[in-house]
């Protein structure tokens, strides 16, 4: 990481803490005030960019771009920073009090996985950010495993995804403020067979 990317993420993340904690107070106001301040989250994530890369991707993708299809592939913020900007401002005497808690939780929602297009489409469909009843339906940790995506990582010291390998599990780590948080949010969703490990982890 050269000194450029750290001062960007940097500059982001304090930029985006002041401005939650200088509106937090209209917070409740309105369901437009909450997008808006959720979404000044979001786009502070997106705009720092990948400081701490993963080195994690899908097995598709990882075909994608050794079959010179890397177009049909994209990033993925896989703890939805939306939902964590709400999550921190129905907890803001903890995150907007603590600049090192927010950079913390910030820092956790710039990673990001490597995956096909459609498959990033089918992650972003299991949340609806900007419902003002919102819904989640698969837990953060869980949802790769909930639609049956396998992931890879690369070799440390390596740029190229050829260097990959398959990872034991699918089951993302996730800190547990924001495990705890979704549940409220989380919705048990029967297409053709039960959601047991949804159901499971609403115990």
């Amino acid at each position: 990481m050269t000194q450029q990317e750290e001062q960007n993420w940097e500059v982001c993340c304090k930029g985006t803490f002041n401005n939650m904690k200088a509106n937090q107070e209209h917070w409740n106001e309105s369901f437009n005030w909450r997008r808006k301040i959720s979404r000044d989250f979001y786009y502070g994530v997106f705009d720092a960019r990948n400081p701490f890369p993963t080195d994690l991707i899908s097995e598709e993708a990882l075909d994608n771009q050794l079959n010179g299809q890397a177009y049909l592939n994209t990033w993925d913020h896989y703890h939805c920073p939306q939902f964590v900007g709400r999550m921190i401002m129905e907890n803001k005497e903890r995150y907007l009090e603590d600049y090192d808690l927010f950079k913390s939780i910030f820092l956790v929602c710039t990673q990001q996985i490597r995956v096909t297009k459609k498959e990033n489409e089918q992650l972003s469909a299991l949340t609806d950010p900007d419902r003002e009843d919102y819904r989640v339906l698969a837990p953060t940790n869980l949802k790769y495993q909930h639609l049956g995506i396998k992931l890879y990582k690369r070799q440390e010291g390596k740029s190229r995804w050829k260097h990959s390998y398959p990872i034991d599990t699918n089951v993302l780590e996730i800190p547990e403020d924001l495990i705890e948080f979704e549940k409220k949010y989380l919705v048990i969703k029967r297409v053709n067979e039960p959601l047991t490990i949804i159901e499971q982890c609403m115990q």
